[in-house]
């Protein structure tokens, strides 16, 4: 079978398994991608909130160290992402996301280091203070517009665009970008290599991740469940009603193997996603998600946001309570960023 791309064809061939890291690499290496983000980020044992919770060794990778505006795991995809950008040579990068999006901060720090220019197209209204992702955003020099609901952000997206041409400028609407989705799975199967490669320096290997995902990220981590001889979980928490999550993640790392030319196939059935830590709606703390927040504040000082993280650690705190983990089980916690949004929720930290 051959996969078409923009530049190139890739021919499926069935992976003989397990793959080596070296393999697996050899095969992301393929891929078109830009270095911006810092990578191989350390990954540290919270003893303190092991203790607390009287449950498992828990390590968090801190990707939330990856350097540009903040940091958090936007970073890592956006070098697949703009690396494709680039082939069309842009001079401005347009986005629509949400109001206080991490993705758009990080997007516009990236599009800094790039020397090009970032139009963000904001779904929510302006609000009277501007705190939060949405500073950031008007301190990188963010261009910024606001859309009542997701046909006007698109309506705007492309009206930005065409001005944006007709003045002589080269726009590149990111959300049309065909490596939107299979860039977060390709950086996350990674991000899994290198938690892998860093608990095994310590003689240790994983038993669980947990990650918040509504399907990106943690399609690439099935991946790397699928590649590698190692049994570990993979539980995503997703912070999202939005989609029906074993569907969506399923897809896209299949669509993520075919893309890295491996002939190899995912299904529903595969897929391990919590939606019980939403809370009430996305883009709203939860009462579980902002005590995780605090509990890893004051066990470890490990800065948590309470829109995406501190719902996946909710999810994970809830598991050990329920007794899912023995002590001497190694459960990583992907920290994938979010901090400006406590400066947004500040009420919550008082």
């Amino acid at each position: 079978m051959v996969v078409a791309d923009r530049d190139r064809e890739v021919v499926l061939m069935a992976a003989s398994l397990p793959m080596t890291h070296a393999e697996i690499r050899g095969r992301i290496a393929m891929i078109r991608r830009l270095d911006i983000a810092l990578k191989r980020t350390p990954i540290e044992e919270a003893k303190n909130l092991s203790q607390v919770l009287g449950g498992p060794r828990i390590f968090v990778k801190r990707d939330d160290l990856t350097g540009v505006a903040f940091g958090g795991n936007k970073l890592r995809n956006l070098e697949f992402r703009l690396a494709h950008a680039m082939k069309d040579e842009p001079d401005t990068v347009i986005v629509g996301l949400d109001l206080q999006s991490n993705s758009a901060r990080q997007t516009v720090g990236a599009c800094n280091k790039l020397g090009l220019r970032t139009i963000l197209v904001l779904e929510g209204r302006q609000p009277n203070n501007v705190q939060g992702n949405l500073l950031v955003d008007y301190l990188l020099g963010a261009e910024v517009h606001f859309a009542r609901d997701r046909e006007e952000q698109r309506a705007k997206l492309d009206s930005l665009a065409a001005a944006v041409a007709d003045a002589g400028g080269r726009p590149h609407i990111l959300n049309d970008n065909p490596m939107f989705d299979v860039a977060s799975a390709v950086a996350y199967l990674e991000v899994t290599l290198e938690v892998v490669e860093q608990l095994a320096e310590r003689q240790l290997s994983p038993a669980c991740f947990y990650m918040s995902s509504s399907g990106k990220g943690q399609a690439g981590m099935v991946l790397a469940q699928k590649l590698l001889d190692l049994d570990f979980a993979m539980h995503g928490v997703t912070a999202t009603d939005e989609f029906h999550i074993p569907s969506r993640t399923a897809a896209i790392t299949n669509q993520t193997a075919a893309a890295l030319g491996l002939d190899l196939v995912v299904g529903e059935e595969d897929i391990v996603n919590f939606t019980d830590f939403v809370g009430k709606a996305y883009g709203i703390p939860s009462e579980a998600g902002n005590e995780a927040v605090r509990l890893f504040a004051r066990t470890e000082g490990i800065i948590l946001d309470p829109i995406y993280t501190g719902k996946a650690a909710a999810g994970l705190i809830a598991h050990v309570r329920e007794g899912r983990f023995s002590k001497d089980d190694v459960v990583v916690f992907v920290h994938t960023g979010g901090t400006p949004a406590v400066f947004t929720w500040s009420e919550l930290c008082l």
